[in-house]
C-alpha cells in the first residue's frame, strides 16, 4: 500500500508540465525551545505550483542544551498559506515529519514524530522574514519559536 502511494505521487510530480514553476526561498533562522534551548540552522520553502496555496518546507536546526548533549533536528513540512488580499503579513498553518538526534557521550538516540505549526511570512522587499510556531509530537516532543530570513533564490521545479 505504501509503495503504491509513493508511485502515484512520483508519477504525479513527473507529469506535471514543463511550463510550471515554483518559487524556491531559502534562508537562516534561529530556534528556541522549551527543551532544548537555543539552536541555529537553515531553511528551505518551495511554492507548490498548483492553484492551492500550498508550500512545502525543509529545515534544519543545531541546538545548544544545557550539559554534553548534541541535539539536532530535521522537518520536512507541508503548509497553506492562507490568502489575505493587499496584506503585508502572510500566514500559514501545516503538519510535517520531525526527525530529532540527540547523543550523550557513547549513547546516541534518533526519533521521529509529527509536527503541528503555525506562522506568517512578512512582505519586506527583497527578504522575507518569517515566525513559525512548532508543536513536535513524538521526536522532538518539544514546543519551538523559530524566526529568520528568507530570500528567492529562483524557480524551483
Amino acid at each position: 500500500m505504501r509503495g503504491s502511494l509513493l508511485a502515484v505521487c512520483l508519477l504525479t510530480v513527473l507529469a506535471w508540465p514543463a511550463t510550471l514553476s515554483a518559487q524556491l526561498d531559502v534562508g537562516p533562522q534561529a530556534s528556541w525551545a522549551d527543551d532544548a534551548d537555543f539552536g541555529i540552522g537553515g531553511r528551505a520553502m518551495l511554492g507548490i505550483p498548483v492553484d492551492i496555496p500550498l508550500a512545502a518546507i525543509g529545515s534544519f536546526d543545531y541546538f545548544f542544551p544545557d550539559g554534553d548533549v548534541d541535539y539536532w533536528e530535521i522537518n520536512a513540512n507541508a503548509v497553506y498559506k492562507f490568502r489575505v488580499p493587499g496584506g503585508v503579513v502572510a500566514p500559514y498553518a501545516g503538519a510535517g515529519l520531525n526527525v530529532a538526534h540527540t547523543s550523550v557521550g557513547d549513547l546516541s538516540e534518533t526519533d521521529v514524530g509529527l509536527n503541528l505549526l503555525g506562522g506568517a511570512t512578512f512582505d519586506a522587499g527583497q527578504l522575507t522574514p518569517f515566525a513559525e510556531l512548532r508543536v513536535e509530537l513524538g521526536g522532538g516532543e518539544q514546543f519551538v519559536l523559530t524566526g529568520g530570513l528568507l530570500f528567492t533564490v529562483g524557480p524551483g521545479l
